[in-house]
């Protein structure tokens, strides 16, 4: 089989590569421009197969490998390695290490997994995460190890013949795409990132090895233009808010089977083979690799905040610069060097072990926290930030587990209380357990869905899709064991109730649409199931978040780490996007004898909200506040919230919950 070049190929790739720059920087239009990556699926599964077919036997087996290790790792060990050393003057010693420990796993072309098993919403934004983007790469490097084989097989099996190969790669494709559905429906993030969800995109590119050319003009005008427009489409169409891929997947994949399908010439092979898009093409691999590298960088050292325009320009021109010159004096010196086959494969295992050796030091030595001031050593990592040792721990039968418990010993304690609410409630734990112990109330913190999700409102999670359920579930939970505990006299309900109403919070019966009235009557409806005499009811809103995050800009301050940012909140954003829920919920607490705690009050005087309390810097990431400040901090913190006033239990306050617990108390407490 003759093994041509196809300049329309390159301008294809050209395609692929800019939409995923363009929805990486956010352009307007491009919301579905990860779909580039799908494209380079399908090229790649046709360009691996029409490789495999041309020879046979071991010989070939290894020299594929030989060839695929020179195409790919030099240009991504460069790139890898000076990642590794820009990050030195970049990132905290937690991002530092994650970068080494990502590094390690895509050296050795298991980054996908690496990224499955550690973005989630306690981890750093993925979009800050360096070598996000060799996912990708994963699944291909995973795909390579199998096809060949598989092939070799079927070729030898089938005795020559063409239908047999076809056959298994179908069967392979059909496969793959029913395991990307159902992983989409139970587990789209696995979906997303396992090859196995991902191969039949390859396979499809694989399968058109085997088809007959397109002879006719006039069907290949028609498939070239119903091509691009099924990946334009694509492109504006699908969001990232999607489950992918899944059948949307097939919109951008059949678009570039019908261009890479081969054809005679026409006027969309010659648009795609006009030198600009050739030339770019021809970059791609290496455009792919710096593209996203540079800009993450570029967020770190402005504070996490997004390029302007004029910066996402110079951004991508630069991206594009640094793509010619490892293209030029990386990429193509290396694909031009004779070595035997098996010396190359044992050079390139040499190369990866290495650099996989030098990602992991840097991840044992905890990304070397001597670069920094042991004044910030307690910001280095969001792990460190968040940890908290839970003062002790409870069983409580009636929900079947045991839970950590804080502020007075449970045992000994003359009130005993629940912390109900997501990981907003987590992060006031500190702060509840020095009031518990200075109110004798012992809390156990009941880490679940928002309170208010479960009866009549819930919450579109495409991530989690059984989140519905689950959070019914928590909640009839929870109400049934405070329906059983009288001595349950507190119950306290914490959740990041503003930005709850910038997701996608929905009614039961799908018509009411105003979020904030719908998380105030979820509220409302539980308020009203667990009240009981001599049982206190309180909500605290959610905790000023400055939206971004400014941790690393706080300890750029006292270390030598490079940043252009601030560690100031936008006060007025944030007291403006606040205060609907805020009216909410204070009109809930004054209406149904609820006690209401309004954290702006306290940390946002004369209208701007304070980053530091006490000397200390507060806030762990965009929205959670640190766990591990110091003891005094915690409690300034708790007295500027208005903690101690709010779960104060005086017993005037107990006598008026006792005689109607539904009607307006005293205790609407904002500082």
């Amino acid at each position: 089989m003759k093994f041509e070049h196809r300049p329309d190929i390159d301008g294809l790739r050209a395609i692929a590569v800019l939409a995923v720059i363009l929805f990486h920087f956010d352009a307007p239009g491009f919301s579905g421009g990860f779909v580039g990556v799908d494209i380079f699926f399908v090229i790649s599964g046709y360009l691996i197969t029409r490789l495999l077919v041309t020879g046979g036997g071991q010989r070939s087996l290894i020299e594929f490998y030989a060839r695929r290790m020179r195409r790919i790792l030099p240009a991504m060990l460069v790139m890898i390695c000076l990642s590794l050393i820009t990050g030195w003057f970049l990132l905290l010693p937690g991002d530092y290490a994650s970068l080494g420990r990502s590094a390690a796993y895509s050296t050795l072309g298991l980054g996908n997994y690496y990224f499955l098993w550690n973005t989630g919403y306690f981890d750093r934004d993925a979009t800050l995460l360096p070598l996000l983007h060799l996912w990708s790469l994963g699944v291909e490097e995973q795909f390579y190890l199998a096809w060949p084989v598989l092939l070799l097989i079927a070729t030898r099996l089938s005795r020559g013949r063409r239908a047999p190969i076809v056959v298994t790669i179908c069967v392979v494709a059909l496969i793959s795409f029913s395991i990307a559905l159902l992983l989409g429906a139970v587990d789209p993030k696995q979906a997303f990132y396992a090859p196995f969800s991902r191969a039949w995109e390859l396979a499809l590119g694989g399968l058109l090895v085997f088809v007959p050319p397109t002879g006719r003009r006039a069907t290949s005008e028609a498939f070239g233009l119903a091509g691009l427009c099924l990946i334009t489409i694509g492109t504006i169409w699908l969001s990232s808010s999607r489950p992918f891929p899944g059948l949307s997947a097939l919109v951008p994949v059949v678009g570039a089977m019908l261009l890479v399908w081969p054809h005679s010439q026409s006027r969309v092979t010659a648009f795609l083979a006009v030198a600009p898009l050739r030339l770019t093409g021809k970059i791609s691999y290496s455009l792919y690799l710096w593209h996203w590298p540079i800009l993450v960088f570029f967020r770190h050292y402005a504070g996490t905040a997004k390029p302007t325009t004029t910066e996402a320009w110079v951004l991508v021109a630069a991206a594009w610069l640094v793509a010619y010159l490892s293209w030029q004096f990386v990429e193509e010196p290396v694909r031009r060097l004779r070595l035997p086959a098996f010396r190359t494969l044992m050079a390139g295992a040499a190369a990866a072990l290495a650099v996989a050796l030098s990602g992991n030091a840097i991840f044992d030595a905890s990304g070397f926290t001597g670069r920094i001031p042991k004044e910030v050593e307690a910001m280095r990592s969001l792990d460190v930030m968040w940890d908290w040792p839970c003062p002790q721990t409870v069983s409580i039968p009636e929900l079947g587990s045991t839970f950590c418990a804080f502020g007075a010993r449970w045992d000994k304690a003359k009130r005993h209380a629940v912390l109900w609410g997501d990981s907003h409630a987590e992060h006031l734990a500190p702060l509840i357990n020095i009031v518990g112990q200075q109110e004798n109330t012992a809390f156990f913190l009941y880490h679940a869905c928002p309170a208010a999700f479960g009866e009549g409102v819930h919450r579109d999670f495409p991530e989690q899709p059984n989140y519905q359920e689950s959070c019914a579930s928590s909640r009839e939970a929870v109400v049934d064991m405070l329906r059983q505990r009288k001595d349950i006299d507190l119950v306290v309900l914490s959740s990041a109730w503003t930005s709850l109403t910038y997701t996608n919070v929905v009614a039961d019966d799908g018509h009411q649409t105003d979020k904030v009235l719908l998380l105030r009557n979820g509220l409302l409806g539980l308020v009203k199931e667990i009240a009981a005499p001599q049982r206190r009811i309180g909500i605290i809103g959610q905790v000023p978040g400055p939206g971004v995050d400014l941790t690393s800009c706080a300890a750029m301050r006292e270390s030598r780490i490079l940043r252009r940012c601030s560690t100031d909140m936008d006060s007025e954003r944030i007291l403006r996007l606040w205060s609907p829920m805020v009216t909410a919920l204070g009109s809930l607490a004054d209406e149904n004898g609820v006690f209401f705690v309004d954290p702006l009050k306290g940390m946002c005087p004369d209208r701007h909200c304070a980053t530091y309390i006490n000397g200390e810097f507060i806030y762990r990431d965009g929205s959670h506040m640190r766990r591990n400040l110091g003891s005094e901090t915690d409690k300034v913190l708790a007295r500027t919230m208005g903690l101690y006033k709010a779960l104060a239990a005086s017993d005037d306050q107990t006598r008026m919950s006792a005689a109607n617990p539904l009607q307006p108390s005293t205790t609407n407490i904002s500082n």
